[in-house]
């Protein structure tokens, strides 16, 4: 007899639990609730993208929670910040649809979170500040990387102007290509946590450690909470609409580009055109005023029409 998955309509053990997570932790929501109610994860996950050794870290703080039985349908960003021991800001956001805006808009939330002083404050209060943007596709294909790293350089000799400002991107379509040192990090078991879509297969990547443990935990009790569910269902359905709706917008707006092109090119071919036709009666004008001349010239001569006439006509 074949044997029957375990749906979440019946909930059941997380040990037992089987079939296609419903809200995995790509939807952003989940990700933000994930961070937000397990500090060992999130401090697992800030370690893992920093390189950190966890007993060097004595503090993690989200500073952003958010009130989630708020948000069914409403476009929120949802990303996760964070102090670091009280001495470093980390904003991290999941991407995993990069618009044309989006390297202008992570530019915007790293400068945002950097600017953490009051007026007249002294600049040393200043913290060190880390954006990381955890996406699917690389921004840059022809410089494909698992986990990129961006800072202020010198452009010609690479000197660094300051570390205190970062951006890293982690992509999650591309661990086959990651170094020996993000893998020692963990952020392939991070990219797969991320990226998985059974509940077994879940449970087995989180097999490894206490951390990952206690993310698929967090995510099967939200998965199985009708109402918390049903928030995040709607939120993601929401965002996804919205960009259904931009890409549409996006595809009538280059249609009407191509249109404006090829509109444009018409006109010029028929400019070219009108400016030939003018010519060719310039020409023609030209060649009347010829012959009127030469058939006085031939009537001065003693050439009658008939003469011209049938000399023509031969």
């Amino acid at each position: 007899m074949e044997e029957k998955e375990h749906t979440l309509t019946t909930p059941v053990p997380f040990e037992e639990a089987t079939g296609p997570i419903d809200v995995t932790l790509k939807n952003d929501m989940m990700f933000h609730l994930v961070m937000a109610r397990s500090k060992k994860a999130l401090k697992g996950l800030v370690c893992s993208l920093k390189g950190l050794d966890p007993d060097t870290v004595k503090d993690v703080v989200l500073t952003n929670p958010i009130d989630y039985s708020m948000y069914a349908t409403k476009e929120i960003i949802l990303d996760v910040k964070v102090q670091l021991n009280n001495k470093e800001i980390i904003d991290i956001e999941l991407q995993m649809y990069a618009k044309s805006s989006w390297k202008l808009r992570s530019l915007l939330y790293l400068c945002r979170c950097f600017d953490s002083i009051g007026e007249g404050d002294n600049y040393s209060l200043l913290k060190p500040t880390t954006f990381i943007a955890i996406m699917n596709d690389p921004l840059f294909p022809a410089y494909p990387e698992f986990y990129s790293h961006y800072e202020l350089l010198n452009t010609k000799n690479h000197q660094s102007y300051s570390s205190y400002l970062k951006l890293n991107v982690l992509y999650l379509n591309k661990t086959d290509i990651a170094t020996q040192e993000d893998i020692d990090n963990d952020l392939v078991y991070w990219a797969k946590i991320f990226k998985a879509t059974k509940w077994d297969e879940l449970r087995m990547l989180c097999a490894k450690n206490d951390t990952f443990k206690e993310v698929a935990q967090v995510m099967y009790k939200s998965n199985i909470q009708s109402q918390e569910k049903t928030y995040m269902e709607a939120h993601g359905k929401y965002m996804l609409d919205k960009r259904t709706l931009e890409y549409d917008l996006q595809e009538s707006r280059e249609q009407i580009a191509s249109l404006t092109d090829e509109v444009s090119s018409l006109n010029t071919e028929v400019s070219s055109l009108n400016t030939e036709v003018s010519s060719l009666n310039t020409e023609v004008s030209s060649l009347n005023a010829e012959n009127t001349k030469l058939l006085a010239l031939l009537k001065q001569n003693g050439v009658s029409e008939k003469q011209i006439a049938a000399y023509l006509n031969k």
